[in-house]
């Protein structure tokens, strides 16, 4: 059985004539956190698009699974799904459990003590902290119990509480949730404290993948490895 949870082999795409992707590559192992880097415009987003299906045309393979054919469900966070701003946080919960089929109301008491939203109560979310904002983004993903979940720059924003608050969340979810993570961040000094694995994008090729371990034993950081290879480029 393939370990590879998710995988993204030879990826291109065009808009307008102009390469946004370019036999990208990256593969996913099941239980990890894959921190995905690059500048703006690298195509990030738009790779995070084509694996969550929101992009159909392009060039190239996405398989979801394992090869013993076994399904994983993906949610994601790209781009600040909408929240209903006049709602409480579990009513949000509560629409997004009529969208996707879920009946059981006692799943929404669990995520949101999942996320450190328990004792919100029926405040409006137009009232949220930008921090307590993205826990229920979070939540709305996770609700529907995904075995990946993308995040597309989750710090966006954040103060150094904040951030510090996210890292345990996320860490959360994936060691005791055993969700998969994949995420980007333009913050490279938080995202190694997390993830197991990083890739380099640049200009829509993938550069580079390495073990954070390795990183760390090299007494580097990922900004001057990331850096490196940029100039490499």
């Amino acid at each position: 059985m393939s370990n590879y949870i998710l995988s993204a082999e030879r990826i291109s795409k065009k808009y307008g004539g102009k390469s946004v992707l370019r036999n990208a590559t990256i593969k996913i192992m099941r239980g990890e956190i894959y921190g995905l880097i690059g500048k703006n415009g690298s195509g990030k987003t738009t790779l995070f698009r084509i694996l969550t299906g929101q992009i159909r045309n392009y060039i190239g393979k996405v398989s979801v699974g394992d090869t013993d054919g076994n399904v994983s469900r993906i949610a994601a966070v790209i781009n600040a799904p909408s929240l209903y701003l006049n709602m409480s946080a579990a009513q949000n919960l509560k629409s997004q459990t009529c969208l996707i089929g879920i009946k059981d109301d006692r799943k929404i008491e669990q995520t949101l003590i999942k996320v450190g939203l328990i004792n919100c109560g029926s405040k409006a979310v137009k009232d949220f902290s930008l921090g307590m904002a993205q826990r229920l983004k979070l939540a709305m993903a996770l609700i529907g119990s995904p075995d990946i979940l993308i995040l597309d720059e989750p710090s966006n924003g954040l103060d150094p509480g904040g951030i510090a608050e996210l890292r345990g969340l996320l860490l959360d979810i994936n060691r005791t949730g055993g969700v998969t993570l994949l995420v980007s961040s333009h913050i490279l000094s938080e995202l190694e404290q997390i993830a197991t694995r990083i890739g380099i994008l640049h200009d829509g090729k993938v550069l580079h993948e390495l073990d954070t371990k390795e990183i760390h034993a090299n007494g580097e950081s990922l900004e001057s490895v990331y850096m490196e290879h940029i100039r490499g480029a």
